[in-house]
């Protein structure tokens, strides 16, 4: 009976050591997928990082993109005014279109010069529209407006 003890004990230290073993594998098993699921869950952290990053990019760009847009259709509207103010201009007997017709409406220094920038702009000699000797009748204009002004 002892004996049947002895073989009965080595088979249950048997088979708690092989239980063990297993026990031991499915906890390095969970360890792993733990280590990985740690490591996705950072990858996602940073990729979710990363869009937000870039959302609020593209926000920042779509506000500036608006701000352009709402500034083009400003310039836009002015040129049309501009343009249809003058369909049919003056033109003395050399062509020269009339100066006074130019700055039309400006009441101040801020506009008269902003106006001026604009003129030059569209009828530089160096741009499509442009000649000299409209730009040199705007100048003229430009500087008696500008000394009336003061």
């Amino acid at each position: 009976m002892a004996k049947d003890r002895t073989c009965q004990s080595n088979i249950d230290m048997q088979a708690l050591e092989d239980r063990h073993k297993e026990l031991e594998k499915a906890w390095n098993d969970l360890l792993m997928e733990r280590r990985e699921f740690e490591a996705r869950i950072h990858a996602l952290e940073q990729r979710e990082k990363q869009f937000k990053l870039k959302w609020d990019l593209l926000i920042q760009e779509t506000a500036r993109f608006a701000e352009d847009k709402e500034q083009f259709e400003r310039r836009k509207k002015f040129y049309e005014q501009v343009q249809s103010s003058y369909m049919e201009p003056y033109y003395e007997p050399d062509n020269i279109v009339q100066g006074e017709m130019f700055f039309s409406g400006v009441s101040d220094k801020k506009a008269l010069k902003k106006r001026y920038k604009d003129l030059i702009k569209i009828y530089h000699p160096d741009g499509e529209s442009g000649d000299n000797a409209t730009v040199a009748e705007i100048n003229r204009e430009y500087e008696d407006l500008k000394e009336s002004m003061n």
